[in-house]
């Protein structure tokens, strides 16, 4: 089942279900098929999507400012604990090591109770020709009887002109986002990509702060825009 959409029934008539489910994904379109097989005989296909306020609710469109922001990398190990059950020591590669930072802040976690989180900081490192051995100090003594934690560091690479994760796609060995014109249609934009950050991404060309993006909804406007024919 797609996210948000409705179970097909388990039944013997299937085909039917296929085609209202079809028909329900061509509504949430906008009836892109119809206007794919009309552009096929245009010289000039359009260059942008459109759609109206009731169809950009139905798609949840979300969009966020290209801006600059901190860019966060999570790094992620896994380490044992010491017999204080508060300190935890752990090896990073040495691509992350030089990241790591004292005084980083830390979560941690046993894979046996993934919903107690424990917070720490990175308080020594010792690094070596294949990476970095780390000291991570919790700010509480756990309670699991694991002597082996899961661990995420934080760690800043600066400030970026950055984009959500969300809003880049994948196409055709590109990045490319939608940005929002004034008249409400959508525009796609190849941009050149840096760091990938947990949250957001590092765009080195085609945008500038300010501009408008789309994050949630992104996939189902370039899907309208391929069938289109631009």
């Amino acid at each position: 089942m797609l996210a948000g959409g409705p179970a097909l029934p388990r039944s013997a008539d299937m085909h039917v279900s296929h085609r209202l489910w079809t028909a329900l994904l061509l509504v949430a379109l906008g009836g892109g098929l119809l206007d794919a097989q009309r552009e096929r005989t245009r010289p000039n296909p359009r260059r942008s999507t459109t759609v109206n306020q009731s169809q950009a609710s139905e798609l949840t469109l979300t969009l966020t400012e290209a801006a600059v922001r901190p860019l966060q990398v999570w790094i992620r190990t896994a380490g044992a604990l010491d017999d204080s059950r508060r300190v935890v020591t752990a090896a990073v590669r040495s691509s992350d090591a030089a990241r790591v930072r004292a005084g980083q802040r830390v979560r941690a976690f046993s894979p046996a109770s993934r919903s107690r989180m424990y917070q720490g900081t990175v308080s020594q490192i010792d690094h070596s020709p294949a990476g970095a051995t780390l000291t991570i100090r919790l700010m509480g003594r756990t309670l699991e009887s694991s002597r082996y934690y899961v661990l995420e560091i934080v760690t800043e690479d600066g400030e970026f002109l950055t984009v959500p994760n969300e809003a880049i796609i994948e196409s055709g060995g590109k990045q490319v986002v939608y940005l929002q014109e004034p008249d409400g249609s959508y525009t796609p934009r190849d941009i050149k990509i840096g760091v990938q950050g947990e949250l957001f991404t590092q765009v080195l060309e085609g945008l500038k702060p300010g501009e408008q993006v789309i994050t949630i909804g992104s996939f189902f406007i370039d899907a309208e825009h391929k069938l289109k024919g631009s």
